[in-house]
């Protein structure tokens, strides 16, 4: 396969430096780097194919494959067409919040699935530029040669008194200073301008970030255009073929690189060699007969999600969900409510973080699970089940039987189907699946010790064809989180694909990870 750095530094100095002593200006580089794996970013990868110009696509894992967005044979031609494949974790969370060990999961991890599907990952993109110095101490001890943030250089709207650019090379290679992400504010003028500042104001390395290139635009937070990360392909268009132009001006000085490109230019024989990455080992499965699950009866809470800790909502379908917690629950002083309204499709959840390890439980191909939730419900309700395989992406399952409405607590439980060959790790909520509240407290899940199956692939229809995909049914918003969970973040948000499962929905196929709550740039 195709290294992600195909195109030569050779060829693109070639093509953008002007002629010795012709030039009167500093010198000014533009990295062009598109974040999350948008599968609009195809188009305008092709774009900038015709323009001669290479970008930085940092890439989340986990989400390749998945409805909206890119695939493996994009990546394949992104690369091939010259491009730089990097890294953006696993699963796309914000890394400060989450606990370390899951946090360097998320860096090694995604690393070394891109190396195993060919490429060479040495730059990396914080999500929601979101960073501390433990985080920068990992993205270099994973193996990634520089790390980007958002922010800290002029951009249209804020960032007043910044710097116009980025220096060679960076005081801190793990937190290089950039615009703020490209979103429907920027007019082509203000893109322009940007390039033409950072030239006028003793050039640099200006990195400028891409989510989305679609139309027409849509409501900041909702899909398929998110207003607060989209550019249309009329703008990004004219855009490209003004700046592949532009660096085509001898007197500009100005020239258009990858990431790697640049830190190869400036850091010369003092190039690092590739280090291989190594994923972090897969934590062991619980004991027979033990609950694996962490903070089974939510008596603790994530002060940065609001929802007990190692606990998110997930969900899907045209429905209202509001959450809060619930005294007194099942055992303990703490439970968890879910009031679902204006119900038409899907389901809403609570259920152990989707993770790479810390809250999420390993498993045993082969093997089945005994699952239960003390509830009480006034709709109709049932168990969703995903699994993680070993790249760290997610997959629905499948689902229980329905459970009756119960006005007190009650046990509902049920044993799993024998785990999928591929699978590493599960988790599962029961669903609320019509209009009602439902109340949640003391999960479980718990290897009961019956023997492997000889055939676990076969166990359960539909997964043997784990590359077909499932589209996400909807994004996370604002409304989904009651007021009590509302988390502040920064003031760019992204877009999170919901949880599907129920009755209606295939077993075997790839889902996108959701995160939680409103939240911030990158």
């Amino acid at each position: 396969m195709a290294i992600g750095t195909a195109l030569s530094l050779s060829a693109l100095v070639a093509v953008n430096s002007s002629p010795a002593g012709a030039a009167t200006r500093p010198p000014t580089v533009v990295s062009l780097t598109f974040d999350d794996s948008n599968a609009d970013q195809m188009a305008a990868e092709q774009t900038l194919k015709a323009n001669g110009l290479p970008a930085t696509f940092y890439t989340v894992d986990g989400w390749i494959g998945a409805q909206g967005y890119l695939t493996r044979a994009n990546l394949s031609t992104i690369s091939a067409d010259g491009n730089e494949i990097a890294g953006h974790t696993v699963t796309h969370p914000d890394l400060i919040d989450i606990n370390p060990a899951e946090a360097q999961r998320q860096i090694c991890d995604d690393r070394a699935t891109l190396d195993s599907w060919g490429y060479k990952p040495v730059d990396f993109a914080y999500p929601f530029a979101d960073a501390n110095p433990t985080v920068e101490a990992m993205a270099k001890n994973c193996g990634y040669n520089t790390a980007r943030g958002l922010g800290d250089v002029v951009s249209p709207g804020d960032c007043a008194g910044c710097q116009y650019a980025e220096q060679t090379p960076p005081a801190d290679p793990y937190y290089l200073k950039v615009p703020d992400q490209v979103d429907s504010t920027w007019t082509l003028a203000q893109m322009k301008s940007e390039v033409t500042n950072a030239v006028s104001h003793g050039g640099g390395w200006l990195v400028l970030t891409f989510h989305h290139i679609c139309a027409p635009i849509t409501a900041a937070g909702t899909l398929p255009c998110p207003a607060d990360q989209s550019t249309t392909p009329t703008i990004f268009n004219a855009f490209a073929s003004w700046l592949a132009s532009y660096a085509k001006t001898v007197a500009n000085n100005t020239s258009v690189a990858t990431v790697d490109q640049e830190v190869r230019k400036y850091l010369g024989s003092a190039y690092p060699a590739y280090v291989t990455p190594q994923a972090v080992p897969n934590p062991a499965p619980a004991p027979v007969g033990v609950n694996a699950l962490s903070n089974p009866s939510l008596e603790t809470t994530d002060p940065n999600t609001g929802f007990p800790t190692c606990f998110q909502p997930g969900g899907w379908g045209s429905n209202s969900a509001a959450w809060s917690a619930s005294t007194p629950g099942h055992t303990g002083t703490a439970a968890e409510q879910l009031t679902l309204s204006n119900y038409s499709s899907g389901d809403a959840k609570l259920l152990p973080t989707l993770d790479l390890g810390t809250c999420s439980p390993s498993v045993v191909p082969g093997k089945t699970y005994n699952l239960s939730t003390w509830y009480t419900s006034t709709g109709t309700t049932q168990f969703a089940l995903y699994y993680r395989d070993s790249t760290g992406a997610w997959y629905y399952w499948t689902s229980s039987p329905w459970f009756n409405t119960a006005s007190t607590w009650t046990q509902a439980t049920f044993t799993t189907p024998p785990v999928p060959a591929n699978a590493v790790a599960m988790t599962f909520g029961l669903a609320l699946i019509s209009n009602g509240t439902l109340n949640t407290d003391d999960y479980s899940l718990v290897d009961p010790g019956t023997a492997a199956a000889a055939k676990s692939a076969t166990a359960v229809p539909g997964l043997s064809n784990p590359t077909s995909f499932l589209d996400p049914a909807s994004v996370f918003g604002a409304g989904l989180v009651a007021a009590n969970r509302t988390v502040a973040k920064a003031p760019h948000s992204h877009l999170r694909p919901l949880l599907p499962g129920g009755r209606t929905v295939k077993s075997g196929h790839r889902i996108a990870v959701p995160e939680l709550g409103p939240v911030g740039r990158g």
